[in-house]
This record gives C-alpha cells, sequence and structure tokens, in this order.
C-alpha cells in the first residue's frame, strides 16, 4: 500500500532522488557541469512549490492519479542523470547527446509545471466556484426561511 502514496512520500522519494542524483554527479562530472547546474536550480526552485502540493494534497485527500506521470518523468530523469555520470569526456559523442538530454528533462520538468499546474488551478477555481454557488444557495434558503419567522413575547417561534 505505499506504493500508492503517490501525492505524498513516493513523490517526494522520487524527488528527493532526482535532486540528490543531479547534485551529487553535477559536483562529480565535468562533462555536464552548466546542464546539472541548470537542472539543480530549476529543481531547488520547484521544490517548495512541490511540498506545499504535497502537504495540501495529504490533507484534501488528494488527487494521487494526477502526480503519477510526473512521479515517471522524475525517476526516469533520474536514472537518466545516472547514466550520463558514466561518460567520458573524450566521447564526444555521447557527451552531445546526454547534454541535449539533459536539456530536455530540464524543459519537459518546466513545461509540465507550466500546462498541468495551469490546468490543476483552473480545475481548482472552477470547484471552489461550484461550492460556493451551492453554499449561497443554502444562505439564501436559511435567510428566506428565517424572514419569515417572528418571535413570540415568550420567545416561541411561529411561521407565517
Amino acid at each position: 500500500m505505499a506504493g500508492n502514496v503517490i501525492g505524498g512520500a513516493a513523490l517526494g522519494q522520487a524527488f528527493r532522488m532526482l535532486s540528490e542524483s543531479v547534485s551529487h554527479v553535477g559536483k562529480t562530472s565535468i562533462c555536464f557541469e552548466s546542464n546539472f547546474r541548470r537542472l539543480n536550480s530549476t529543481l531547488l526552485s520547484i521544490k517548495p512549490v512541490l511540498e506545499d502540493i504535497e502537504r495540501l494534497n495529504k490533507a484534501l485527500e488528494g488527487r494521487e492519479s494526477e502526480i503519477e506521470i510526473f512521479k515517471k518523468r522524475l525517476e526516469e530523469g533520474e536514472k537518466f542523470v545516472r547514466k550520463s555520470a558514466k561518460i567520458k569526456r573524450y566521447n564526444v559523442c555521447k557527451r552531445w547527446y546526454y547534454s541535449k538530454k539533459l536539456a530536455d528533462l530540464e524543459k519537459s520538468t518546466l513545461k509540465f509545471f507550466e500546462v498541468h499546474g495551469l490546468m490543476q488551478i483552473c480545475r481548482d477555481r472552477k470547484k471552489i466556484l461550484l461550492v460556493l454557488k451551492e453554499e449561497g444557495e443554502k444562505l439564501d434558503e436559511i435567510y428566506s426561511i428565517l424572514k419569515n419567522m417572528k418571535l413570540d413575547k415568550n420567545r416561541l417561534i411561529y411561521i407565517t
């Protein structure tokens, strides 16, 4: 059952693994130093937002399926970062290929948050508006009931 906690610990673990791999490999690999610096910067800027999303999803008994795609992307990215650490400096073709792939990983991470985050915000706002509308209708009903009530001198309530 621990694997089902996608919005919680599993996503956080996948993010931590990728972040640790990027920072570790970035320190030891000279070939992709600038790529790892940019990717690490991106991950560090995303981290607080991701932690808030995890916390709020737990509190709201959140949507696990939405996070599943991103979790898989993080795991694939972590494996790719580990592979890129094994590339030798003199292997120019592989360095170029992995450099492009690392840039793509960073872009896809940002793109995911831009698109998915925006869609999630739109959907959440619509849900909030729907709940507010329903609550407003309930308040209107209560108001109309209270408007038709009168208080007697003995504090008994009569409906007219």
